[in-house]
C-alpha cells in the first residue's frame, strides 16, 4: 500500500507542477548549423559525368536556412566545355580548357549553378600557344556553370598578351568564346619589339 501511495504521489507532483501546463522556456528548438569544413575541396560534375569545376577553399559552411554555400580564401579550376563538330563533347578534357579563378570570399547558390565571387577576384584564361593568358581582375564577378556565362558589373582590368584594357562591367560567354565589355572601356597597348 505504501509503495502505491508514494508512486501515486510521485506522479501527482511530476505531472501537475508548476511546469507541466506552461509553454517550454528554453525557447524553440535551434536550427541545424549545416556543415562546416577547412582546407575542402568540392568537385561538381556535369550529367554526363565529365567534371564541371573543382573548388578549394580554406572554410567552407553552409548556411541551412538558405542553402547557400560560403567560402573563404577560394581557388577554383573550371572547365570550360569544348564544342565539337557534332556537337557532342569530346571524351577527354584538353588541358588548354581550363579557367582558373581565385577570390577572397564566395558563395555558391542553386544547387551548385550559381556562383558569386567577391573580393579581390582574378581569373585566368587557359594558355593559347605562345602568347600570354587572359586575365582578368576585379572585385565581384558572377559565374553560371550550366551555361558557362560569367558576369560583373564592377570595375575590370583585363590584361592580354601585354595589354590592358580598363572597363566597367563584363559579359563573357565561355562556350561561345565571346567577352563584351560594357562601358568606360578605356584601352593600352603596347607596341611589341
Amino acid at each position: 500500500m505504501g509503495v502505491i501511495a508514494a508512486a501515486t504521489l510521485a506522479y501527482y507532483f511530476g505531472s501537475s507542477g508548476p511546469n507541466a501546463t506552461d509553454t517550454d522556456i528554453a525557447g524553440p528548438v535551434p536550427l541545424d548549423p549545416g556543415y562546416a569544413a577547412r582546407d575542402a575541396e568540392v568537385i561538381e560534375t556535369g550529367y554526363d559525368g565529365r567534371e564541371r569545376y573543382r573548388l578549394k577553399a580554406a572554410v567552407i559552411r553552409q548556411q541551412t536556412e538558405s542553402g547557400v554555400i560560403d567560402l573563404e580564401r577560394l581557388e577554383m579550376n573550371y572547365y570550360r566545355t569544348p564544342e565539337a563538330a557534332n556537337g557532342a563533347a569530346p571524351a577527354v578534357m584538353d588541358a588548354g580548357e581550363i579557367w582558373h579563378l581565385t577570390s577572397d570570399h564566395g558563395q555558391v547558390r542553386e544547387e551548385g549553378n550559381d556562383i558569386q565571387l567577391h573580393g579581390n577576384v582574378r581569373v585566368t584564361g587557359p594558355p593559347q600557344g605562345g602568347v600570354e593568358p587572359l586575365s582578368l581582375t576585379t572585385e565581384t564577378l558572377r559565374v553560371n556553370t550550366p551555361t558557362e556565362f560569367i558576369e560583373t558589373d564592377a570595375p575590370i582590368k583585363l590584361r592580354w598578351n601585354g595589354h590592358e584594357i580598363d572597363a566597367r562591367g563584363l559579359r563573357a560567354d565561355l562556350k561561345a568564346g565571346t567577352l563584351r565589355l560594357e562601358s568606360d572601356v578605356n584601352g593600352h597597348f603596347l607596341q611589341k619589339k
